[in-house]
């Protein structure tokens, strides 16, 4: 159990954002996400090191982002107009990614310098809240207080 609350809280952050990368709705992100963690607690006992459950986590969340594209297009059923229409939407989409993206990188600059560092080292460099803790001669408490304040103030303006 321990190990498992340490690769949670390890990953959590990291798998929330790889995740969103594909899919929009928070709440489905979040289902997703608990799927993925669900995923590893039935299988964490084949990882012996840590590169094989970071394999087992980004290869669950592969998988449970393809199910979850594959189970709601099961719900459609495409027309013609729904085929155009997704394209369309596609188009959209990814001007729409790309508008996001910007929003992001501005609303990070507005975050205090500090939590900025930190969150983009966690989540773009993956260095574990230790590492950062160590290099930055602060407690690992505090660097999730930071990453946690960035994750919050970009949740509520990203909307």
């Amino acid at each position: 159990m321990a190990q498992f609350k340490k690769i949670y809280s390890e990953y959590k952050h990291k798998v929330y954002f790889f995740v969103r990368k594909y899919v929009q709705r928070d709440e489905d992100v979040e289902d997703i996400v608990q799927d993925i963690f669900v995923h590893l607690w039935k299988h964490i006992d084949k990882a012996n090191d840590a590169s094989s459950i970071e394999a087992i986590i980004f290869k669950a969340s592969k998988q449970e982002v393809a199910n979850f594209y594959r189970k709601n297009k099961l719900e459609m059923v495409p027309s013609d107009h729904h085929i155009i229409q997704e394209t369309e939407d596609e188009v959209s989409d990814e001007a729409g990614k790309e508008e996001q993206i910007s929003r992001m990188e501005v609303l990070l600059d507005q975050l205090p310098r500090k939590t900025k560092e930190l969150f983009m080292q966690h989540t773009l460099e993956n260095l574990s809240y230790s590492h950062l803790a160590k290099e930055n001669k602060i407690s690992k408490v505090a660097i999730g207080k930071h990453i946690n304040k960035a994750i919050s103030f970009l949740k509520i303006n990203l909307h």
